[in-house]
């Protein structure tokens, strides 16, 4: 998606991109000029997915993994489908994936299970740019395990300096999490 919002010199095919994409969006219908930027803390949702959840709570809301009823063997069907057609999108197993209520629900969870392997002395890398979300765990860890954050900085561009990541990774390096 990058290319077609930044650069390429096809500024009339990105402006015809980025509508289209807006248009999946019912928020833009009532606010066309809005720019969103404040995906780290809530997204919106394009109608796709929002008529995906209306459709499960008005016809198959039950707990998943847990009833023996017929709709909560229908709803862990459902649950157990994403499941699956995720872990294909991503080239993954179903079972290597995990759902949670956010990102950052994510990262806290990775923080306090992968994160308590690391020893005094290991290395996180995280971006200069990063939302806070993604450095209070790294950071609370940090102070409690004795490792070491690192940080990729940003070049001059407004993008981040691949070069100096390169240097930042090394033998203690444990975690990327951008």
């Amino acid at each position: 998606m990058r290319q077609a919002f930044v650069g390429g010199g096809a500024g009339t095919a990105n402006v015809a991109v980025a509508k289209a994409l807006k248009a999946e969006f019912p928020l833009f219908d009532r606010q066309p000029e809005l720019a969103y930027l404040d995906n780290a803390a809530t997204t919106q949702k394009p109608g796709a997915v929002l008529d995906a959840e209306a459709d499960f709570y008005r016809f198959s809301c039950a707990n998943v993994h847990r009833a023996i009823h017929a709709l909560g063997e229908e709803a862990t069907g459902r649950y157990e489908a994403a499941r699956t057609r995720i872990a294909g999108f991503i080239g993954a197993a179903p079972r290597e994936l995990v759902f949670t209520s956010g990102t950052t629900a994510s990262i806290n969870l990775v923080a306090r299970t992968l994160g308590e392997e690391f020893a005094a002395g290991d290395e996180i890398v995280l971006s200069e740019m990063e939302h806070h979300a993604n450095i209070v765990p790294w950071q609370m860890l940090a102070a409690r395990r004795g490792f070491v954050l690192r940080y990729i900085p940003l070049a001059d561009t407004g993008e981040l300096d691949l070069a100096a990541n390169e240097r930042l990774l090394g033998p203690r390096t444990r975690l990327v999490a951008l």
